[in-house]
């Protein structure tokens, strides 16, 4: 039987969001109301609201440059503002729906030709962002409860890798790799996949870090330092409507990041896993362990800030708006797939 990280995601997560269902029921609140952990935020970053807008919620001193290509922008307009973007900050650059989630639609452009191929597979808003080699790459939850500020769990992403024969191609090695699947074309494509590496050469094969893309998380929670951790308070502490989430992060060397030396790729709100549950050495057991425990945070979170003003859609609305926004995501992902 296949490890649960493995596992549909609506299959994996249904015992969750049937706990956090009981949860917001002793708490008192609706569904909806799970969105007040984060006030600040379009519905607490639930997945519908705009990425770009969730990160601007914060002093960018710690963040990736980053800027938006508004839906309503046409092509020509798009391509300009990310011209410009390049000019400022260089190639390569990243680029991913504003909508964004677990690495879907994200595409790398050297050039301006690959740019402006690459431009047209997105229908809606546009995130651009300058592109870090940082090797290493972190996920880091953050709770706030009764003002009191914790990490609650970090994962590393280890990135899918192959080690050379001087015999089989880059291509031959990845196609037997025990984490390969047709997702993978979304990094191969910027391989020399004819190439052959000499004997134990290592060739790092993607720079997406998800699980879903071929990542492998390790559940790295017990090596959190204060460094690090005062270094994440430093940016979460001063967003009182930031309270529920995960901050997406890279840094030059483990020992980096756990002095608390480290950039901030993207944060995630309510609607943030706790992706160290998807370590392989963890029991289906331990994983539902993290996994509710983070489900009672939120809703005690959200029932703590139940007073805040917010603006909430209706179901209808919301369920609407993730319909379209997941269809948009979608085909962005597969217009990238075949990119090339």
């Amino acid at each position: 039987m296949k490890h649960h990280e493995f596992w549909h995601p609506r299959l994996f997560e249904a015992p969750y969001y049937l706990y956090l269902g009981w949860q917001c029921l002793r708490h008192r609140i609706g569904i909806r109301g799970l969105a007040r952990a984060n006030y600040a935020l379009d519905h607490g970053e639930i997945g519908i609201g705009s990425k770009v807008e969730t990160q601007f919620a914060f002093d960018q001193a710690r963040f990736l440059p980053t800027a938006l290509l508004q839906k309503e922008d046409s092509t020509e307009a798009k391509l300009a503002k990310a011209g410009d973007f390049a000019n400022e900050h260089g190639y390569p650059l990243i680029l991913k729906p504003d909508t964004g989630c677990v690495g879907k639609g994200i595409a790398r452009c050297d050039n301006d030709r690959e740019l402006a191929a690459t431009l047209p597979a997105y229908r809606g808003a546009v995130i651009v962002q300058a592109f870090n080699d940082y090797p290493v790459e972190y996920g880091v939850f953050y709770l706030r409860e009764n003002g009191v500020s914790k990490i609650s769990g970090m994962n590393r992403r280890h990135f899918p890798q192959v080690t050379g024969d001087g015999v089989q191609t880059i291509g031959q090695l990845a196609n037997k790799h025990p984490r390969r699947t047709d997702h993978w074309n979304l990094f191969l494509q910027y391989l020399d996949l004819n190439a052959v590496p000499s004997i134990d050469e290592v060739v790092v094969l993607s720079f997406v870090g998800s699980h879903t893309m071929g990542c492998k998380f390790t559940n790295d929670t017990t090596k959190v330092t204060s460094e690090l951790a005062s270094s994440i308070f430093s940016i979460c502490d001063p967003q009182p409507g930031f309270n529920f989430g995960r901050l997406d992060v890279k840094a030059p060397s483990k020992e980096a990041l756990l002095a608390g030396d480290f950039i901030v790729i993207e944060v995630n709100g309510v609607a943030s896993l706790p992706t160290h549950i998807f370590d392989p050495d963890l029991s289906l057991r331990e994983s539902y362990s993290i996994f509710l425990y983070h489900a009672r945070k939120l809703a005690a979170i959200a029932a703590e800030h139940r007073h805040e003003p917010m603006v909430l859609a209706s179901f209808k609305e919301i369920i609407r708006r993730v319909s379209e926004n997941q269809e948009a995501l979608n085909s962005a992902h597969q217009r990238i797939l075949g990119r090339n």
